[in-house]
């Protein structure tokens, strides 16, 4: 595993709290048989081997999907989470990126999990479904409708 500091850009810090949790949205299509599906978890070639999570201490889960549906205009049919500790459990680390100035824009809170150290597929995929085992034993964190009857 890489040095904990190494490889952070000017504005990235490691997040610390190890009961935080990381909010996941999640996509239509990472629902299978009632099931969400470890690709959850998993980096696409896209991500960079950064798997983008928001923060529990600067959103709420309905806050990150709001954002993620309302402003980035994405689908998504709620949010499941992960907390810090389970991502070191995975030797991974929970990366907090929400104050680099690169020009992207970033949801609040917006954070990452990073996978860029792994360097075989089967070893990102083997804790991308480990991580998805733990979110599924908490559950949904939100979900429109369902939620907001509680």
């Amino acid at each position: 595993m890489q040095d904990e500091t190494s490889g952070l850009r000017e504005g990235e810090f490691l997040i610390e709290g190890g009961n935080e949790k990381l909010w996941r949205q999640v996509t239509p299509t990472w629902v299978h048989d009632g099931r969400v599906t470890s690709q959850i978890f998993k980096p696409t070639p896209k991500d960079t081997g950064e798997l983008s999570v928001t923060r529990q201490s600067k959103v709420t889960p309905k806050e990150a999907y709001d954002y993620y549906t309302r402003v980035l205009n994405l689908s998504s049919v709620g949010v499941y989470s992960v907390d810090v500790d389970e991502v070191r459990g995975e030797s991974l680390h929970a990366v907090d990126d929400s104050m680099v100035e690169d020009g992207e824009t970033r949801p609040p809170g917006h954070s990452f999990i990073d996978f860029k150290h792994l360097t075989s597929k089967g070893s990102r995929e083997r804790r991308g479904a480990n991580l998805r085992d733990k979110a599924e034993k908490r559950g949904w964190q939100y979900r429109p409708g369902v939620a907001e009857e509680q």
